[in-house]
């Protein structure tokens, strides 16, 4: 088995008893990165963020002395993210922003200004947009001409923008130019990510997304001539990097493993195993200025259905991954995972609409239904994978488990109980 390939059974063997799972928390870590010649030493990681909510999309500023990232502190249907910092000196942080309105994905510019996507759920996409804020927090204005579609973007020179935005069912980059106003897109296929500015050189580096197999590719685009290049394959499944500048190396992470590679190699080398608990799910998402810190976000507890997924990429089958989790749970060792029925649900549609295997799609969403045998929607999509095979009896029994289930108490609730009563068609 290949080093970056974990097995479902070997993360969930460290698992504690389940029982009622609270939030699952998003942490910030930094890691100090020592380069003796060639050689990369990672450093033992520190905890930035303590468990206090979504913590997100962190970004140095230009001296390296401080972060700023997103963070979802608050609960409750007012919830929103806001913009934090934190001193890596004295590990001081504070909270920058505190609007009606979300900030992510920020970044400080060499003025000590704030740039973020601003927005709400209401008129995503609609008004906002990437906005600049004062340096204690005040919205300013607007970057582009009026509302846009931006999810993410990376600074360039001169005010210009590479933008990923999202278009149709993937993301697109676009190259904004402040002269004309013109946002010119140059790829598709794309995750939502910034791209990453490659050290030393007047180019981009993206991932391009295989959606049948996960084996995703790295992209070079030259901001001088527009032409893109391949610079090799990510880790299976994997879409996050970032480059340390001065040693033309790039960093990924999956599970609890941190991987390097150079920009002309195509082999993935282990940089560093992280023994940290919570480390199980990272990502190198931002390293320092000067190459010698790295930041990494991660749940507090690994996500189920990401376990899946690498289990499914690595070449096993739906049943097989389900049955190892029903017989986990039957010992009562899936405490220490994050199990929750969207992102389960999520993968299901994907295997089945994107990657074309119903029978492995089939497997995930009869596995959501054991584990939520209450969830109307659990038992919506197995309908709709049970139908996918030809299975059209099960189907309609699946859909009527489905409406029996559904309270009717919301709106969607019965928008979503009307679909299903198509489906099922009259009654004979």
């Amino acid at each position: 088995m290949k080093p970056h390939t974990m097995t479902l059974l070997a993360l969930l063997a460290r698992a504690a008893t389940i029982g009622a799972q609270g939030p699952n928390p998003v942490n910030l870590w930094l890691v100090d990165l020592h380069w003796t010649g060639a050689r990369l030493s990672v450093g033992t990681p520190v905890k930035l963020t303590h468990d206090d909510g979504i913590n997100s999309q962190p970004a140095f500023t230009p001296d390296g002395r401080a972060i700023v990232f997103s963070a979802a502190r608050d609960t409750g249907s007012a919830a929103r993210s806001d913009i934090y910092r934190i001193d890596l000196r004295t590990r001081r942080e504070v909270r920058v922003t505190n609007t009606p309105e979300n900030e992510n994905s920020p970044t400080v510019n060499a003025r000590g200004e704030y740039l973020a996507i601003r927005w709400q759920p209401a008129t995503l996409f609609k008004e906002f947009g990437l906005w600049r804020y004062a340096a204690d927090g005040t919205p300013m204005a607007g970057v582009l001409r009026g509302p846009d579609t931006t999810g993410y973007y990376t600074p360039l020179t001169h005010g210009d923008y590479a933008l990923t935005r999202p278009k149709a069912k993937s993301f697109t980059l676009g190259i904004f130019d402040a002269t004309s106003g013109v946002i010119a897109d140059v790829d598709s296929g794309i995750p939502a990510l910034p791209a990453q500015r490659i050290p030393g050189a007047r180019a981009l580096s993206y991932v391009r997304i295989d959606t049948l197999g996960a084996h995703h590719v790295i992209r070079r685009l030259d901001l001088e001539t527009r032409k893109i290049s391949n610079l090799g394959p990510t880790l299976v499944g994997r879409t996050a990097h970032v480059w340390v500048p001065g040693h033309g190396t790039i960093l990924m992470a999956k599970g609890n493993v941190l991987y390097l590679r150079t920009a002309t190699d195509t082999t993935w080398r282990v940089a560093a195993t992280f023994a940290t608990p919570e480390l199980r799910g990272a990502t190198a998402y931002v390293v320092s200025p000067k190459g010698d810190k790295l930041v990494l976000t991660s749940p507090r507890r690994p996500s189920l259905a990401t376990i899946l997924r690498d289990s499914l990429e690595a070449g096993h089958s739906g049943a097989d991954v389900s049955a190892i989790v029903m017989s986990w749970r039957a010992a009562g060792a899936l405490g220490d995972v994050d199990v929750s029925e969207g992102p389960l649900s999520a993968l299901g549609d994907d295997v089945r609409l994107q990657k074309k295997r119903a029978a492995d799609a089939l497997a995930i969403h009869m596995l959501a239904t054991m584990l939520f045998p209450n969830s109307y929607r659990a038992f919506a999509r197995l309908g709709d994978a049970l139908r996918s095979t030809g299975d059209s009896s099960a189907a309609i029994g699946a859909y009527r488990k489905a409406l029996e289930l559904n309270p009717r108490s919301t709106d969607a609730e019965r928008a979503a109980a009307a679909v299903l009563e198509k489906k099922v068609g009259p009654t004979p």
